[in-house]
């Protein structure tokens, strides 16, 4: 190694020659003396600290622009998600037609027991799902069908339940088509009552 002194003393040379012209921060380079062979070390111990600041540096610098890029992709494809709304007042009726409808179908002397534990079922898997603002309306959908076939086995026996599942239907579509763009809205009735 020492028959290679003036090269790596060359190579300290043309790192610290590129540090001053780029203003770049560096450990404070290693002392030269007369020992050829303590140069070559002290030199090759600086450049292979020096490999892995940089390398550590690179490492990070990929980390965190691959994190950035990453969260912009993620942001965007969140931000293209459905997401339905319901206006403060809408939620609050929304969530007092849920209490009421579980109420009514408990006590009701109409629906089966089996029928009743399968409506509470979805009607409860509603009531979890819904937020002001949610993404996933599925269990809305569950429950209208179910409550469906209720109101259409008894018509208007089931009368209070079939007020407030339409209102619920009404509000909840509202949310939906409003997110959709859609101006021209079917009355919930003409899907779940039979027609006279």
């Amino acid at each position: 190694m020492p028959e290679h002194h003036d090269d790596y003393v060359e190579a300290l040379s043309i790192l610290r020659g590129f540090a001053v012209a780029r203003d770049a921060k560096l450990e404070p380079f290693p002392e030269l003396g007369s020992q050829r062979h303590q140069n070559v070390a002290n030199i090759a111990s600086y450049f292979g600290k020096l490999r892995n600041t940089v390398r550590a540096e690179l490492t990070n610098r990929h980390a965190r622009g691959y994190f950035e890029s990453k969260t912009e992709e993620y942001v965007s494809l969140f931000a293209k998600a459905a997401i339905y709304e319901f206006t403060e007042p809408d939620f609050k009726r929304v969530q007092d037609l849920i209490n009421e409808l579980r109420d009514l179908i408990r006590s009701s002397t109409l629906i089966t027991d089996e029928h009743k534990r399968r409506l509470l079922r979805r009607l409860e898997a509603m009531f979890n799902e819904l937020r002001r603002k949610t993404n996933d309306i599925d269990r809305f959908w569950g429950f209208i069908g179910e409550a469906g076939i209720a109101m259409r086995k008894f018509g208007d026996d089931l009368a209070p339940i079939s007020e407030r599942v339409l209102e619920l239907g009404g509000l909840v579509i509202n949310v939906i088509f409003a997110k959709e763009g859609i101006k021209a809205l079917p009355e919930v009735s003409q899907i779940l009552l039979p027609n006279e």
